[in-house]
């Protein structure tokens, strides 16, 4: 659905390598909103702007997504269960869970606030800290994700099979299983992530980012907000300018170890990559593709388990010392584990 979008952008790029160059690069700082493994360290695209070195940058990152996923196995017993659109019973689940063979069905929607305040001591080196609230409420988007749908005359993939504006989750992953039908947790704090970062420039106009990062998990263990373990992680991160287009690449490892989903630990490689353009002195349009290892391991349920693949389209402006961001996520190429669609907002503050 992206894809026109990102062969755009990457146009833009290509065609404007000898351009007049434009304002500070761009890139979208948002986070992983999958469901499955939410509350695992997630490393957001490393932040190589131009901060002003000795001032604090304040910066609030809000995002929004709406997840409707089942196995084959769910589809097919809601549409010979035949009784309209109601959400998932007790005796559904009891059936569901009793089956010998993995299944799973995913109807929420997430929104997550984090606080990132950080700090350039010098040249090369920074430090951050982030503290997340999460938000799980009723998909209150399930009607004009459907109106979309119709629209555009997509499968509705089993929404139509079910009640609209709930919260329910059901899965058994061999030995994990997890049953709400309805919401039992509206937010909270989750786990703090503490990083440092050293920047360098290389040879012309690359530049180079290395980061690393942990989440601690202050509280202990918290349904849906904190798993009680410590993951850390890895980033290096690649930026050059040509002209007004910026190209910014990020190879991620996170070691994770273990929630709901996967008690095991394990690693989780992450490549993003980040194409920008600007199109006035103060604004950019941004491209954005994610590609992600799933949390989920050891089911038989292929799509559950095979990699994540998201792309994001948005805008980015800059007045004075505020920054803001705004974009749209879309689910490709495996849209069993990964958000249909989510939005992301994000503001800036660099002291001076």
């Amino acid at each position: 659905m992206m894809r026109a979008p990102v062969f755009a952008c990457t146009a833009l790029i290509c065609a404007t390598a000898h351009a007049q160059v434009g304002p500070e690069p761009a890139v979208l700082r948002a986070r992983d909103l999958t469901p499955f493994g939410l509350q695992r360290l997630d490393m957001r695209p490393a932040d190589m702007s131009d901060r002003p070195i000795g001032r604090w940058t304040a910066e609030l990152q809000a995002a929004y997504q709406n997840t409707f996923v089942m196995s084959d196995d769910v589809h097919d017993y809601l549409q010979d269960r035949d009784q309209g659109r109601l959400p998932l019973r007790p005796e559904d689940a009891r059936a569901l869970l009793m089956a010998p063979h993995d299944s799973y069905y995913v109807d929420v929607e997430v929104g997550v606030l984090d606080f990132i305040l950080q700090r350039r001591f010098t040249q090369r080196f920074a430090a951050f800290v982030e503290v997340p609230y999460i938000h799980y409420g009723h998909s209150r988007l399930d009607r004009l994700i459907e109106d979309f749908h119709d629209a555009a005359g997509l499968s509705q993939m089993g929404r139509d099979l079910v009640a609209r504006d709930r919260f329910q989750i059901l899965y058994h992953f061999g030995d994990t299983r997890l049953q709400m039908l309805d919401r039992e947790v509206t937010g909270g704090l989750g786990d703090p992530i503490v990083g440092v970062r050293y920047m360098s420039s290389l040879a012309g106009r690359w530049q180079f980012a290395l980061e690393g990062a942990a989440k601690l998990p202050v509280a202990g263990e918290r349904l849906l907000l904190s798993t009680g373990e410590i993951d850390v992680g890895l980033q290096a991160a690649m930026r050059r300018r040509f002209g007004r287009a910026t190209l910014q690449a990020s190879a991620i490892a996170v070691h994770y170890s273990g929630g709901l989903e996967s008690a095991a630990d394990e690693l989780i490689p992450t490549l993003i990559v980040a194409g920008s353009y600007a199109w006035t002195p103060a604004a950019s349009i941004i491209a954005q593709g994610h590609v992600s290892r799933s949390v989920v391991r050891g089911t038989s349920i292929d799509e559950l388990s095979d990699n994540k693949y998201q792309v994001s389209l948005g805008l980015q402006s800059s007045v004075r010392r505020w920054t803001w961001t705004f974009a749209i996520t879309e689910n490709i190429g495996n849209y069993n584990n990964t958000p249909d669609v989510g939005f992301q907002l994000g503001l800036a503050y660099s002291g001076q």
